[in-house]
């Protein structure tokens, strides 16, 4: 964020009232000043800090905390079965005007535009990258966040075994590049039909809520409690969106419990060790929406946790049975190594790692 202005007084009191700054937030920058409270309450700690001088760092500091809560990157993935071999190079071989395909989808003036003119860059023959950021208005808010700035990108791979596939990779922070990503997967799609690249629709592969049944979908989400890398070691779920199928009826056991409730939102230390997720006589009737899971980390000598949200969003927003597959990543470092360039080796990692163990667990569960 760039402002010509330190805030102090009321203008950091807009940003520390925010719930996605916490207690724990405020408390932690007052112990660096030398100043520890009794009792860890805003009330207590945001007039103290509205008193004192804040520097630069420390506001950015968090700022950069709220913005993280709000919008962390979340990650989709999905294959396109090719028909013939080709180079990206050649399909990417003239500049795409994103600002007037954004125009276009919209009936009124959009609220975000693309900064400058991104294109695909190539990290190597069988990778293709494409970076950008988008600037939004958001002429509501107050001061600290009326113009934001929010990152996105695509990630393409050609895999050849023993047939040419696209390895796809969408990374987006808010609602505004996903809707990028979904133009520029559109523009690529064209390109590759066009070229005979690809046939139909159907090349393209991704996970979706409804390929597996409710057994196997809460199998699929309880493979990744498995310690199936050496960075990681699984230590909890602590979230899960929990559905009830009212075409299954419930177990004698459980029946009067179930039987009046349509959705449950389970938080705890260790559900997976819960009665009622842990026996698989109960499956048939549970549909797992979403999972978040706490891991160990210990990363070349950079040691943490890490909280993993594995789920189908828009089947938990509205029942949307088309729904994908989605991830997001939250690295939980100390402070010696909480870095841009730390942060972002280790997410890329994890991703790949997390990847290869979708694409082994759906194989394996996918009913569809």
């Amino acid at each position: 964020m760039k402002k010509d202005l330190l805030p102090q007084g009321d203008y950091i009191r807009q940003l520390l009232i925010k719930s996605n700054v916490t207690n724990s937030n405020i408390n932690s920058l007052l112990r660096d000043k030398g100043v520890f409270l009794g009792q860890n309450q805003k009330n207590n700690s945001i007039p103290l800090i509205m008193k004192s001088i804040v520097s630069p760092k420390d506001f950015l500091e968090l700022y950069e905390t709220q913005k993280t809560k709000e919008e962390a990157v979340k990650y989709r993935t999905s294959s396109i079965k090719c028909s013939t071999n080709f180079d990206f190079t050649d399909i990417f071989d003239n500049s795409i005007n994103l600002n007037q395909l954004i125009k276009e989808k919209h009936t009124y003036r959009p609220n975000y535009t693309i900064i400058g003119n991104p294109c695909f860059y190539f990290e190597d023959e069988a990778t293709a990258i494409f970076e950008y950021q988008i600037e939004r208005e958001n002429l509501l808010n107050d001061w600290t966040n009326n113009k934001t700035y929010h990152n996105g990108a695509i990630t393409l791979r050609k895999i050849s075994d023993s047939d040419i596939q696209i390895s796809v990779q969408q990374d987006f922070t808010s609602k505004e590049t996903f809707e990028v990503n979904n133009i520029m997967l559109s523009v690529l799609k064209e390109r590759l039909f066009n070229k005979s690249i690809i046939k139909s629709q159907e090349d393209i592969i991704t996970v979706k809520f409804k390929d597996f049944d409710n057994s196997s979908r809460i199998r699929f989400f309880y493979s990744f409690t498995q310690d199936f890398n050496i960075f990681l070691k699984f230590k909890s779920i602590t979230d899960i969106d929990l559905y009830l199928d009212e075409n299954e009826e419930s177990h004698d056991d459980v029946k009067m419990f179930l039987d009046e409730i349509d959705n449950l939102k389970l938080n705890g230390k260790g559900l997976q060790n819960h009665v009622l997720i842990n026996n698989e006589k109960y499956y048939s009737k549970l549909i797992f929406g979403s999972v978040k899971y706490r891991y160990k980390l210990n990363f070349n000598g950079v040691e943490g946790q890490v909280i993993i949200n594995f789920g189908f969003p828009d089947y938990v927003k509205s029942k949307e049975i088309s729904s994908d597959f989605q991830i997001s990543i939250d690295l939980l470092l100390g402070k010696q190594d909480r870095n841009h360039k730390n942060e972002n080796i280790i997410r890329k990692k994890l991703l790949e790692l997390f990847e290869m163990k979708k694409i082994e667990s759906y194989t394996k569960y996918k009913t569809l």
